[in-house]
C-alpha cells in the first residue's frame, strides 16, 4: 500500500512545519536573508528562498515600510475596538523582495505579498504553524485578518491594514 501522490507535499510541508516547532535548540542570530520575528532566531525555514526574484513590492514603488518589524497594537471594526495587550506576541514583517513573515503568538507564518497601486495589498497563502497557543489567544484572528488586508497607510509613524468591505483596520506601530 503506496501513498497517493497528490498526498505527498502536503505530508513534506507538514512533517516540515512540525519539526521547526520542535527545534528548541539555542540557534544564532539571524542573517540579512532571515526575517526578524519576535521571540524568533532560527535559520530560514526549509523551502525558504533567499533568493527570489523581485515581486514590485520595494520601497522605490510603494510608501510601504520593509524591513521593519511591526507590532499589532490594535482592531478596529465596525462593531467593536480592541486594544492589543501583548503586541510583542503578533508581529508582522514585509521584506523588500515580497516576503511577509508572521508571529502570531505562539505561531509563525511565512508568505509572499504585493503592493499595488494606491496602496493595494496582496497576499498569496500565508503558510504558518498551527500551534495550539493558550486560551484568549488572538493567534488566528491576526493571520487570518493580516492575509484579508486589502490596503495600507501610514499615520503618525504607525502602519494600518485596511480590511475588506470597511470591515474593520488593524494598527501596527514599529517594534522597538
Amino acid at each position: 500500500m503506496g501513498l497517493q501522490p497528490s498526498r505527498l507535499p502536503w505530508l513534506a510541508l507538514t512533517a516540515t512545519m512540525l519539526v521547526g516547532c520542535g527545534d528548541k535548540r539555542p540557534q544564532s542570530a539571524p542573517s540579512d536573508s532571515t526575517p526578524p520575528t519576535a521571540g524568533a532566531t532560527s535559520a530560514p525555514a526549509p523551502g525558504w528562498d533567499t533568493n527570489p526574484a523581485p515581486s514590485g513590492a520595494n520601497a522605490s514603488d510603494s510608501a510601504l515600510p520593509t524591513d521593519v518589524t511591526w507590532q499589532w497594537v490594535r482592531l478596529t471594526t465596525p462593531v467593536e475596538q480592541m486594544d492589543i495587550h501583548r503586541p510583542e506576541r503578533y508581529t508582522i514583517w514585509f521584506g523588500r523582495d515580497g516576503r511577509i513573515a508572521l508571529q502570531a503568538d505562539c505561531n509563525r507564518g511565512l508568505g509572499r505579498y504585493s503592493v499595488g497601486t494606491d496602496r493595494r495589498l496582496t497576499f498569496k497563502p500565508i503558510a504558518r504553524t498551527r500551534a495550539m497557543c493558550p486560551p484568549g489567544s488572538l493567534s488566528d484572528r491576526f493571520a487570518t485578518d493580516v492575509g484579508r488586508a486589502t490596503s495600507f497607510f501610514l499615520k503618525d509613524g504607525d502602519l494600518f491594514l485596511e480590511l475588506p468591505v470597511d470591515s474593520g483596520t488593524l494598527r501596527f506601530r514599529r517594534q522597538a
